[in-house]
């Protein structure tokens, strides 16, 4: 029996050596995986704008592609642009006048005559001596036909301008003017309530240029005794 058993041991000892052997033919190796690469620290330079290399990576080492990114903040201005002013037509450069420049007209200068010049047209008035009356005189009894025209001579530019009278009168009285052939204007006149005081009252006619008549009446009644005219 003991001779028997040592056949048989050998015989398993010769199918476990040829078992392990088929194992290691058929299963591969353990592959211990190699330990991790410690990254260097981020770097704070500024980033770089060259490609990345394309060598190979080390033997052992994990290929890591780590991408390049680079931010510019930049600030684009646009070119100013000028946009010329249009030409005139034809053109011409010239500049055109500033508005506003042109000299105002020359004002108009006042007119005084005396009631009692001679030029005048006294139609039934008469010149009264008034030692207190403006020129030292007046003409009076205006009134129902008596009429009394006053020459108005040498008006540069025709326009709306302002008649004052002078007049003495004791009591109201009524007093209508008129230029040339126009309408009248009729004024209730009551004065210093005397003849040898002067007052004045003042209309707006319009005159013509060159001569006119500015005439003095009252057809209904006595007007005021009339001293001395201004136009201005």
């Amino acid at each position: 029996m003991s001779n028997r058993r040592v056949p048989l041991r050998r015989l398993g000892w010769t199918v476990l050596a040829v078992g392990v052997a088929a194992t290691a033919v058929l299963v591969p190796p353990l592959v211990v995986p190699s330990p991790p690469v410690a990254q260097p620290p981020p770097s704070t330079a500024p980033p770089s704008t060259a490609p990345p290399s394309t060598a190979p990576p080390a033997a052992g080492t994990p290929s890591v592609v780590t991408p390049s990114v680079v931010i510019s903040s930049v600030l684009v201005t646009p070119p100013a642009v000028t946009v010329p002013a249009p030409a005139p037509p034809g053109g011409s450069s010239e500049t055109a006048p500033a508005p506003g420049t042109s000299s105002p007209p020359p004002a108009f200068p006042s007119i005084t005559v005396h009631a009692a010049d001679p030029a005048n047209i006294r139609s039934g008035a008469r010149v009264i001596e008034c030692a207190s009356c403006r020129g030292g005189s007046r003409v009076g009894y205006i009134g129902g036909p008596n009429t009394l025209a006053v020459r108005v001579a040498g008006v540069t530019t025709a326009g709306t301008r302002t008649l004052t009278i002078v007049y003495e009168t004791e009591e109201q009285r009524t007093l209508k003017v008129a230029v040339n052939d126009g309408a009248a204007q009729a004024r209730r006149l009551a004065g210093a309530a005397s003849l040898l005081i002067p007052a004045t009252t003042s209309v707006e006619v319009f005159v013509p240029a060159g001569d006119s008549w500015i005439r003095f009446f009252n057809d209904t009644g006595s007007a005021p005794d009339v001293n001395e005219i201004v136009l201005s």
